[in-house]
């Protein structure tokens, strides 16, 4: 199946903390960058997650929010991947920011060219890319 969301990580369960309505999923990249995604217990159950067991974690470019330098702000958001930006493609409004994190893995993420321009973005700059869990989809072969 072909999927439009450019973020298809591959991972390997490492957690499953079941609760009474969504339960938290953490998988771990071949890299080692970990990542968390909130699914309902029924698609937990469903899709037969547990530790061990590979899946994907998928979301789309604009779930990504892009940060750059270091500042005190504390985040909600509990994914916060460490990267270097390997490239801005600058669109009429927005721009793709491609990210290499820490770990191996390739992150885009759509940002507006202002935020471009506020945050000076530019290829070989060390960010952050943000993924709330909630924005992650889990799927399994």
């Amino acid at each position: 199946m072909a999927i439009s969301a450019r973020n298809q990580l591959n991972v390997v369960i490492t957690e499953v903390k079941t609760g009474a309505v969504n339960s938290l999923i953490v998988g771990k990249t071949k890299g080692g960058d970990v990542l968390k995604a909130t699914v309902t217990t029924d698609s937990e159950k469903g899709l037969d997650l547990k530790a061990g067991k590979e899946a994907v974690f998928l979301f789309k470019a604009p779930s990504v929010i892009i940060s750059k330098g270091e500042n005190d702000l504390r985040l909600s958001a509990t994914n916060q991947i460490k990267g270097k930006i390997t490239a801005v493609k600058e669109g009429a409004v927005n721009a793709e920011i491609s990210v290499r994190s820490a770990g191996g893995e390739n992150l885009s993420a759509t940002v507006t060219n202002e935020s471009v321009k506020n945050l000076a973005l530019k290829k070989d700059d060390e960010v952050t890319a943000i993924i709330k869990a909630t924005q992650i989809i889990v799927g399994v072969k």
